[in-house]
């Protein structure tokens, strides 16, 4: 049986893991910058392969202390001369809300409770991910000519006029409610439903009435 959500009890837990994380945070979120970095790095080389020479895996990424410990800085080794930044703790902030949310979300066993936990964080990360590749992408469309065709363009400015609108608050909420969809839902929508009995066979007819039948 699936644990029910206390509302009142749920909004205490939450509130006070949310103040707990959004305290640890800020001493580990140049750490994670460092993470979010090198896996963006390797998305964007993926996204890079061109007949072109031009844009055969242009982008460099890197973190510049003196900037910021948690701006993802890029450039583009052909046509751009100054880096420029994504900030990654807008990005990255979404983990403040998502970490108290599947932690206050009861569960039957701890082990239930780190593997919801896991996923949500791996979805959060690819989300995170995206969200950086597009910004750049973005950017080209916008700053460099001819970097992509006038569809693809399009395509990218919504794509990061959409995410950056997600990432914080509703991207974080949207992940904990895939991950515990049946959970939020009344439980009578995921009940068995019981079989139909099946019919009673006819109960054999009296020795009167089946010559009563035969003669008629």
């Amino acid at each position: 049986m699936r644990p029910r959500i206390n509302p009142g009890w749920f909004l205490l837990k939450l509130v006070a893991l949310l103040v707990v994380t959004y305290m640890l945070w800020a001493p580990l979120a140049p750490y994670y910058a460092v993470f979010l970095l090198r896996v963006s790095q390797m998305a964007v080389w993926l996204t890079e392969f061109s007949s072109d020479p031009n844009w055969q895996h242009p982008t460099q990424m890197l973190i510049k202390l003196s900037v910021s410990p948690t701006a993802l800085l890029f450039y583009h080794t052909h046509f751009t001369q100054y880096a420029s930044g994504i900030p990654a703790e807008w990005v990255m902030a979404n983990m403040v809300l998502l970490i108290p949310l599947m932690l206050a979300t009861p569960v039957v066993t701890w082990r239930e409770r780190f593997v919801k936990l896991g996923l949500a964080l791996l979805l959060a990360v690819v989300l995170q991910v995206f969200d950086v590749v597009v910004g750049i992408k973005a950017y080209y469309a916008a700053n460099v000519r001819g970097a992509f065709g006038p569809i693809a363009t399009e395509v990218y400015q919504f794509l990061d006029a959409f995410v950056q609108s997600w990432d914080t608050q509703l991207f974080p909420v949207a992940i904990w409610g895939a991950v515990n969809f049946r959970q939020l839902l009344p439980e009578r929508l995921f009940a068995p439903r019981a079989s139909e009995p099946a019919p009673r066979p006819a109960a054999p007819l009296p020795r009167a009435e089946r010559r009563r039948q035969r003669r008629s």
